[in-house]
């Protein structure tokens, strides 16, 4: 099975498609959570940083 591709909104239409199915195995369920969960690890510095810069002190 392929693993899932696109933006976030793509990706969960992809997801839900693939589990409404049951074709999903709980390996690749799990590889997706994980590599998702890293994406999110590497961009969280970037947002909380923005979001400290737009607040007012």
């Amino acid at each position: 099975m392929d693993h899932l591709k696109g933006t976030a909104a793509e990706r969960l239409a992809q997801l839900d498609a693939i589990t409404e199915s049951g074709d999903a195995s709980p390996e690749w369920l799990t590889h997706q959570l994980r590599t998702t969960l890293q994406e999110l690890a590497e961009v969280e510095p970037v947002a909380d940083a923005e979001q400290d810069r737009r607040e007012d002190y």
